[in-house]
């Protein structure tokens, strides 16, 4: 692991460096390149199936099972082209192991189930065959391009969705098609078959790609996964055409090269384990992992069932236990509640929103989102970021702002209940709470300032303010 971890320190430290290094493989048509990249560890030609191979791509000093990226090729853009020689090198720079899988090459209208079958044929090989192959079987993720190969990888790991498929990862392809007789095929029929249960995407859109139908349907499919809060990220290169990673060279397109980088490793990583030791061992089993935005892992207890969730966050300094006595007598009230471990203190906002969408991906069709202390300001500024806000929020001795933080202005674009709380003489929380009362703009806002000094989930040891935190989150979630 830590070979693993300095090779991709190692590898993105001389990123900018990277326009002296000279590529002497095919790799070099990757728009972007880490010196010495082509020094990759490969075992070529491996067969997989009667007429079709894979080549196995690893950092030349790991060892050990790495997890590994899938790249799906036929036709001109198969295992040898430049692009997936570029491609595999660049993962295995990065730390990680690369499949680059050979199939047939398709007619769309005729055998589109060859190069499907082909990879779904490849994927189980490569878990058979995990120890002599370097790969570990359970952290698997896929990469696909364009019509020639984006479909297929969907299709072998979509229908039957398994634990070990950790991602997939579009390149400007086709997510459903207009022809019915294709919609076995189509990554969104199994989105509104399956819903939020899909394995995490990064889907890539060419903001110029003239491939007739593609970008409608990349546009249809995140419309549709947004609905249901599927786990799909959407990025657009604006001003490209397809096949953009393989030039012109942009500062664009190698920056979007670095975040599907970055997000392979993330879901590819080691999943958090839950060691606080205020859980018990069922609570640590239920750990529920999701990813920010910026593609931080975060980790937290879900307790309780049912479709009425509340997102609990807690205060600087502290960690999901704050919570989680009161967390289970909330599950036992009926509620869904998560508990989770705040990554970083001037992101705190990404780590709510992105917990808010992970509780909903669980069945909370309704959530309350409720913070201590900073986990307040979380709350604010975490719930005014999503696109559809939480339908309540609860600041327990919330600051008004911390570093780039403003709970002011965020506070301004909430549009859904939202309940304020402290305690006179717990300053400047007090103060602050009448602040963040006097910018809030939604309909329904509520200020409440008791006697005291107790500050934040503290507060609910007073059964006037457990009383309050409790109609507030019953009136908005029933």
């Amino acid at each position: 692991m830590r070979t693993a971890i300095a090779l991709i320190t190692a590898a993105f430290v001389a990123v900018p460096a990277a326009g002296a290094y000279k590529n002497p493989t095919p790799g070099r048509a990757l728009v972007l390149q880490i010196p010495g990249m082509h020094r990759a560890k490969v075992r070529r030609n491996i067969a997989y199936a009667r007429g079709l191979e894979l080549d196995v791509y690893r950092p030349r000093s790991a060892k050990g099972r790495l997890p590994a990226v899938l790249l799906g090729g036929n036709s001109g853009f198969g295992k040898g082209s430049g692009q997936k020689i570029g491609w595999a090198q660049l993962i295995s720079a990065s730390g990680m192991a690369a499949v680059a899988v050979e199939t047939r090459s398709e007619h769309v209208l005729t055998t589109p189930q060859w190069p499907a079958h082909d990879f779904a044929a490849a994927i189980a090989y490569v878990r058979k065959h995990s120890a002599k192959l370097g790969v570990d079987p359970n952290r698997l993720c896929t990469l696909g391009f364009s019509s020639e190969t984006a479909p297929w990888p969907l299709w072998a790991t979509m229908r039957d969705p398994k634990p070990w498929l950790r991602c997939n990862v579009v390149y400007y392809g086709p997510l459903d098609f207009a022809d019915p007789s294709l919609a076995e095929y189509s990554a969104l029929t199994y989105l509104r078959r399956d819903g939020p249960r899909i394995p995490p995407m990064l889907v890539v859109k060419a903001g110029r790609d003239n491939n007739e139908g593609v970008n409608e349907s990349i546009g249809r499919f995140a419309a549709a996964a947004g609905e249901v809060h599927a786990d799909v990220r959407l990025v657009t290169n604006t001003s490209a055409r397809q096949w953009f990673d393989i030039g012109p060279r942009t500062k664009s397109s190698r920056s979007i090269i670095r975040q599907t980088l970055r997000y392979l490793r993330a879901r590819l990583a080691k999943p958090l384990a839950i060691r606080n030791r205020c859980a018990s061992a069922a609570e640590r089993s239920s750990a529920l992992r999701f990813f920010t935005s910026d593609d931080t892992q975060v980790a937290g207890v879900v307790l309780g069932t049912g479709t009425k969730g509340i997102v609990l966050a807690h205060g600087s300094g502290g960690d999901l236990c704050d919570w989680l006595p009161y967390a289970r007598e909330l599950a036992a009230a009926g509620y869904r509640v998560l508990s989770y471990d705040s990554r970083t203190r001037t992101l705190v906002d990404r780590n709510m929103s992105a917990a808010v969408e992970a509780m909903r991906r669980t069945g909370a069709q309704r959530v309350a989102v409720a913070g201590s202390s900073l986990g307040a300001l979380a709350a604010v500024t975490g719930a005014a970021a999503l696109h559809v806000q939480p339908n309540a929020v609860i600041s327990l001795s919330g600051p008004s702002s911390y570093g780039p933080l403003d709970g002011v202005a965020a506070a301004a674009r909430l549009h859904v209940p939202v309940l304020f709380v402290a305690e006179e003489e717990d300053q400047p929380f007090a103060e602050d709470a009448r602040t963040l009362y006097a910018a809030a703009t939604s309909a329904e806002r509520r200020l409440e300032i008791f006697p005291g000094i107790d500050h934040g989930v503290d507060m609910l040891r007073e059964a006037a303010i457990r009383t309050l935190f409790e109609t507030f989150l019953f009136t908005h979630l029933k």
